[in-house]
C-alpha cells in the first residue's frame, strides 16, 4: 500500500503520534472508567438480544433510571422508567448534542409518562 510506507516514512507524522501517545497515559480513574463502560456496553447488548431491553442508571442524567429498548414494540418493558430506543439514544449520545438537550428530552419524557416512540431533536435544542 504505497499510503501506508508514505506515512511510515513521514518522520513529522511519527513525532506527531509519539509526542501523542506520550500525552494519551490514562489514570487508574480513568482506565476503570473505561473498563466499565466497556462492561455496560457488553451487557446491554447481552440483554437487547436475549430480552429486547435492559435497565441503565444513567450517570449524564443524575444516576435517574432508564429503560434501553431494542425498539419501539417491546413487549414485558418494566413499568415506570424513562424509555429509549437504542436509535434515540445514538442521536442523543452525539458529541455535538448538549448535556442540556439531553436534559430536556429526559424530562419530557417523564412527564408524558416513560413514552415510547422517539423524541425528534433539534440542533437548537428544541425537542417534538
Amino acid at each position: 500500500m504505497p499510503g501506508l510506507k508514505t506515512l511510515k516514512k513521514n518522520s513529522k507524522v511519527e513525532k506527531t503520534m509519539k509526542k501523542w501517545q506520550k500525552t494519551l497515559v490514562l489514570d487508574e480513574g480513568t482506565r476503570a472508567a473505561l473498563v466499565q463502560a466497556k462492561e455496560t456496553a457488553q451487557r446491554t447488548r447481552e440483554l437487547l438480544a436475549t430480552q429486547g431491553w435492559c435497565l441503565w442508571e444513567c450517570s449524564a442524567l443524575g444516576g435517574e433510571i432508564i429503560t434501553v429498548v431494542l425498539d419501539e414494540n417491546m413487549e414485558g418493558v418494566p413499568k415506570g422508567y424513562p424509555v429509549y430506543t437504542e436509535a434515540e439514544l445514538e442521536e442523543l449520545c452525539q458529541d455535538d448534542m448538549s448535556d442540556t438537550t439531553l436534559r430536556l428530552v429526559h424530562e419530557a419524557k417523564k412527564l408524558v409518562g416513560g413514552c415510547r416512540g422517539s423524541a425528534t431533536v433539534s440542533r437548537e435544542g428544541e425537542v417534538f
